[in-house]
This record gives C-alpha cells, structure tokens and sequence, in this order.
C-alpha cells in the first residue's frame, strides 16, 4: 500500500498494486486510494480512477472521510477562516496530490466544506505554473456547485490567467489555459461591466497572432452577450479590428472574422454606428485589394449591413465603389 503513496512512477506502474491491494478497511487504505483519484494528473489514469471506484464499492469507506477532509486541511500550509469553516489552501508549489484528494472528496464525500476546500485549491493552484492552472480548472469543472462566498476571489484568480499569451507563454500551454479559462469567465461574469472588462482584456491582447483566431472568437462570444451595450466599447473595438483587418501579417480567417464581428454590430441597427462609416469603409476598401475571395464575401454582408443602417444608401454605395466586391 506505501508504493501508492509514491507519485514519481508513470500511472502503469499503480495499475497492478490498486487490483491486487488489500481492500480490508482502514483508513489508510482510504487515503491511499485518495491519491489515485484524479485521471487528469501525470501519475493517474482513467483505468486505476475506475479500479479506485471498485475498490470503494467494496466496502463503506464514509466513517473515513471525515479524517481524510480532516488530513486534507492539516496538509495544507495555510488555513483562513471562511463561512464558519476551517478551510485551507496550499502553498507548497505544484502539490498535486492535493489535487488528487479533492478530486476525491467531491466524488466521495461531497459536502458544503468540501466545496469550499476544493475551491480554495484551486483558487491557490491557479497562482502556480501553467500545468497547474489548467490542473485547477479541471477540478473546478468536476465540482458539482461552486461556494458563493468564494466568487470574488475565483474571479479574480481566473482573471489573471488571462495574460498568459504567447509569446510569454508557450503556443499550446496558453491555448488549453485560455480555453479553460474563458469559459469560466463567461460563466462568472454577472453584469455589463464584467463582460466590458473582459472584451478590453481581448483586446489588449489580440495582436498575439498565434491565438487571435480564438481570442477573435471569445471577442464575438461577449460582444454578442453584451448586445447594444457593447456601444460603451465601439472606439476601442472598431479600432483593433481595423486594425487587425489592414495588417499584411493577418491571416484569412483572422480577417474574416474581424469583419463578422464588425458586422454583427452593425446589424444592431443604431444610427450611432453611422459615426464610423468611414472607418469602415477605409478599412474595407484597403483589405479588399487583396482580391481574396472569402474576404470578399464577407465585405459584401458588412457593406450591405451598413446600407440597411443608412438613411441614403445611395450616399454609401457612392463612398463604397472602391472596394472590390
């Protein structure tokens, strides 16, 4: 059973040693098995997550949990006081096993405590190295219901992943953390403001050519949530699109979807948007000397959007006869 509590060997190692372990009840075993829970982490797998299920099947493992939540907290180097509750984050870096044990806890011990222990890992792991974070999402979206007393600061710890682009962060690493990370903040944002904020954080960040599709795309995902109300930010998103739109680095698809969106704000249909028709049109009728064909299709919905809006669509199909439709 020691041999479990080793995690330096590759998940093969474990398989043997969890189908021919001991299944007597101890507490020990419990916590053995505590370590091999999470398929995500280097050491497990799925096939020794289902042999851990087994395992547990066997016998009534809940007298042990308490002690085990108990263990859980005292490993940790920090305890704070929340919601009445002695709970804990660690502070020892890439301490995965923690990870291992939540994961645990909420499948087989899931209660009030357990969430908010859970979270305060992950909140802490998602301060630590890249493996980590993306590690502290994974927990995050195995937990059943997140601890409202804990939103302020999950959003904040999410928040400050999203500066981890390339090339400050390695092309495949920033995708899997931006990915998760985005998510969870479209699911967190509660108001206009949020949903502001995180479209200017997209901004800031989108001249990081190896994500900009997806940065792009997460531009259209709160721009579409936010509806007339992205009119607060139209300056600075025209802008970087256009931005994005003229540069002889852009690719097809980055270009393509830039206009999408600025076409998906026109058809909110303001007059207030008739204020950039030379924005556009300047823009538009640069990038359509490329001759691209996809491009060219697109241009034609936008400049057809923005006629609709006109009042004279004579006076724009006048300003647009330069562009290469």
């Amino acid at each position: 059973m020691n041999q479990l509590f080793d995690t330096s060997h590759p998940p093969s190692y474990y398989t043997g040693i969890l189908k021919n372990i001991d299944r007597s009840p101890s507490y020990e075993l419990v916590k053995a098995l505590s370590y091999h829970a999470d398929p995500n982490l280097q050491w497990c797998s799925s096939e020794n997550a289902q042999i851990v299920n087994s395992i547990l099947d066997s016998f009534d493992y809940h007298p042990f949990i308490p002690q085990l939540i108990h263990q859980f907290k005292e490993t940790s180097k920090r305890i704070i006081k929340r919601t009445g509750l002695n709970t804990v984050i660690s502070s020892e870096p890439d301490n995965s096993v923690l990870l291992s044990q939540a994961w645990f806890l909420i499948d087989y011990g899931y209660n009030e405590e357990v969430s908010v222990l859970a979270t305060l890992s992950a909140i802490d792991f998602l301060s630590q190295s890249i493996p980590s974070k993306i590690q502290a999402f994974k927990l995050l979206d195995h937990l059943p219901q997140l601890n409202e007393s804990l939103m302020k600061d999950l959003k904040k710890a999410i928040k400050s992943c999203l500066v981890h682009v390339p090339p400050i962060t390695p092309f495949e690493q920033s995708l899997d953390l931006l990915t998760h990370a985005y998510s969870w903040i479209y699911k967190l944002n509660v108001s206009n403001i949020d949903n502001i904020e995180t479209i200017s954080t997209i901004l800031s960040t989108l001249n990081s050519s190896p994500i900009q599709h997806f940065l792009l795309e997460q531009l259209s995902k709160f721009v579409t949530r936010l509806g007339i109300d992205v009119f607060i930010s139209t300056s600075k998103i025209f802008y970087t699109l256009n931005q994005l739109i003229l540069s002889i680095d852009s690719r097809t698809e980055n270009i393509v979807l830039a206009l999408k969106i600025e076409q998906d704000i026109i058809d909110l249909n303001h007059e207030f948007l008739l204020t950039y028709t030379y924005d556009f049109i300047g823009a538009w009728t640069i990038v359509s000397k490329r001759g691209n064909p996809t491009i060219q299709t697109q241009l034609s919905q936008n400049v057809s959007s923005l006629k609709k809006l006109a009042k004279d669509e004579h006076e724009i199909s006048e300003l647009c006869t330069y562009i290469v439709l």
